[in-house]
């Protein structure tokens, strides 16, 4: 071949080359564009003469009518990122909210999950607001210290949304957020899966560097991911972040290339709309990019919501770690335990305190570990009459038959019947103690992954007298672990209500056992620094030496005295110390008997009250054993407490 030619065809191939790569980004920049045309058509509202949203309300009753999402005009996921958002700050706001939510999570349990908080002097606040978005793009947003403020409590619906593993919270280290509203509010969150997982798992050329949530979204989402400055630096806490302001235009193209100081971001914001598009944003685009990863979009509609959860198998509730620490193309393996890391752009959004659970090889939400076995065996004691006395696990009647104490009079049910006369019997055959009982959570009736809970709490019972100590298994009853997270937060509530109304401060220093005693420490710290310190200035060892000679009352100081002074105890018993529970146990008990009943007894009504059982075993009773104890006591019973 001439050179002439072998140059014609190399310059020829090199400029077929650079035109096909500007064809390809000219694409890429109108698919773009078109997006930020539909996120603007969005932002433009049509106000009523009388200044009301007139699209909000049908917006928000197609929504309700037709779950499912449309795939004509724009792409499906263009729809998830136009979709309404709605601000939640109050209960009954969540309430209106709550029906619409659910009917898009009856269709599919999934949500996009992100939190947002301030921090200030680089310590994290508590969250402020709570980002969930359905697979239809329905974004709510939850400003949980205006919902918590005044000593109101988080809605029901809410707490057991969260604490629900069988709806996934989706995103980019929702695992971690999750931790944080644990520590927080109390607030128990289950079912996450954090999406880098599923994107190393299902697209084998994504690299670790682009995990962050703004570069998933460009990679495979092609939507540009506003993560300015000033947003990430904006005052979550404002009050001026209320729905009416979401209904604002957008915010000034050129105000997100502006560069200003963290401080003068928060004032930049006289066009709220902007953070709430913003916080809408990330719960949306998690939610789109584990609906894309699993291959949602690809699939004739509606695709069936099994296959889709199978995909995430092993996922559910384990922190993000990258590869090389236990994670290969996405497999997890290995235990894992880790603080709080957004990926990216994300790392320097939000900061919190270390995880108090991550050394504990345990899932979310899970202070305890479900039981391996039932509780309720079912087996029957009767008396040498053959009356029945009450049904006991299989344990304690075999122990009778090991004891040569009782005959067993079937197998199937498991019954012993004893050789001698029992102390007591049952005064009908309706007694609680004859009931069968079912290894079920009593509230929704879930059948695994169930614990005992304690109507009446250790700290109160423990201090009872021994005559409302005996036969309170009927106090302790199974919930699964998510009910149990969630009745323990209204415990809280109860027993600071307690609190107030006794007197009886919970983590305050008169409920602390041992108190730091501050000259003891200064004194021990004094002598260590005698001992280890070389070259001391002259002033300053006088200065040592006289608070050791002041606290031990000597005009001379040995090396010995230096040495017991180093190893001096800091930690003195507190005088004072009266537990929350005792003190609340002893002023009921002041009253008698009666009055401790009324304790049990509000407990009891606490828990039918605030979880609302629908399970219950037959004969449960708030005011179970009472009339027995004072038919046999009488109300002149003097209470001894434990």
């Amino acid at each position: 071949m001439p050179k002439h030619a072998g140059l014609t065809l190399g310059v020829a191939s090199l400029v077929g080359t650079t035109v096909g790569f500007l064809v390809l980004w000219k694409f890429l920049k109108n698919r773009r564009r078109r997006l930020c045309s539909a996120v603007d058509h969005r932002d433009t509202v049509v106000l009523d003469a009388t200044g009301h949203d007139t699209n909000k309300q049908c917006t928000l009753t197609k929504l309700k009518e037709t779950p499912k999402i449309e795939s004509d005009g724009i792409s499906v996921v263009e729809k998830i990122l136009v979709a309404d958002t709605e601000i939640v700050s109050k209960a009954d706001e969540w309430e209106t909210v709550w029906l619409l939510l659910k009917k898009d999570l009856d269709v599919y349990p999934v949500l996009g999950m992100d939190c947002e908080w301030v921090s200030v002097d680089e310590k994290a606040s508590s969250v402020s607001l709570l980002q969930m978005a359905s697979f239809s793009g329905f974004c709510v947003l939850v400003r949980l210290p205006q919902l918590t403020s005044s000593g109101c409590t988080i809605p029901k619906t809410l707490l057991e949304l969260l604490a629900n593993s069988s709806v996934l919270k989706v995103g980019v280290g929702c695992w971690e957020d999750s931790s944080k509203l644990l520590n927080d509010y109390g607030l128990s969150v289950k079912g996450c899966v954090d999406i880098r997982y599923l994107a190393m798992r299902h697209r084998r050329d994504i690299l670790q560097n682009t995990l962050s949530l703004k570069s998933l979204s460009e990679t495979i989402l092609s939507f540009p991911l506003d993560k300015s400055f000033q947003l990430r630096c904006s005052n979550w806490d404002v009050e001026e972040l209320t729905q009416d302001q979401a209904k604002v235009s957008s915010i000034q193209p050129d105000m997100q290339t502006r560069s200003r100081t963290c401080s003068e971001s928060h004032s930049l914001f006289q066009y709220p709309s902007a953070k709430v598009l913003y916080a809408a944003r990330d719960a949306q685009v998690s939610v789109a990019l584990f609906l894309h990863l699993l291959g949602f979009f690809s699939a004739d509609l509606p695709c069936p919501w099994e296959p889709l959860l199978g995909k995430c198998q092993g996922l559910i509730d384990i922190p993000f770690k990258g590869k090389g620490n236990g994670i290969s193309n996405g497999e997890v393996s290995g235990s894992l335990k880790q603080r709080k890391e957004k990926a990216g752009d994300q790392s320097t959004q939000n900061s919190q305190d270390s995880d108090p659970r991550r050394n504990k090889r345990k899932q979310l939400g899970v202070g305890y570990s479900a039981r391996k076995s039932p509780l309720y065996d079912n087996c029957f004691l009767h008396a040498p009459d053959g009356q029945p006395l009450c049904t006991c696990d299989r344990k304690k009647a075999q122990w009778y038959l090991d004891k040569g104490i009782g005959d067993l009079v079937s197998a199937i049910p498991f019954i012993v019947k004893l050789r001698f006369e029992p102390s007591g019997r049952p005064e009908s055959n309706a007694d609680y103690y004859l009931t069968i009982k079912e290894n079920l959570c009593v509230v929704c009736g879930k059948r695994e992954s169930y614990i005992r809970k304690n109507i009446v709490p250790h700290e109160y019972r423990r201090h009872f007298p021994v005559q409302m100590k005996d036969h309170n298994s009927h106090d302790v009853l199974l919930l699964c672990t998510s009910c149990h997270a969630v009745s323990n937060y209204y415990d809280s509530n109860l027993k600071q209500k307690l609190a107030e109304e006794f007197n009886a401060p919970i983590g305050c220093e008169e409920g602390v056992r041992l108190l730091e005693d501050p000259i003891r420490r200064q004194v021990r710290s004094a002598a260590r620094a005698l001992l280890n310190v070389a070259n001391l200035p002259k002033c300053r060892k006088e200065e040592l030496i006289s608070e050791i000679k002041a606290f031990y009352n000597m005009e001379d100081v040995t090396e010995e005295t230096i040495k017991e002074a180093a190893g001096l105890e800091t930690r003195l018993f507190n005088e004072t110390y009266t537990p929350h529970g005792l003190k609340v146990v002893q002023t009921f008990a002041l009253g008698g008997l009666r009055p401790l009943m009324e304790l049990e007894k509000r407990w009891r009504q606490h828990f039918l009250d605030t979880m609302h059982p629908k399970h219950l075993p037959q004969q449960w009773s708030v005011d179970h054993n009472h009339s027995k104890l004072l038919k046999k006591y009488g109300d002149d019973l003097v209470v001894q407490l434990c």
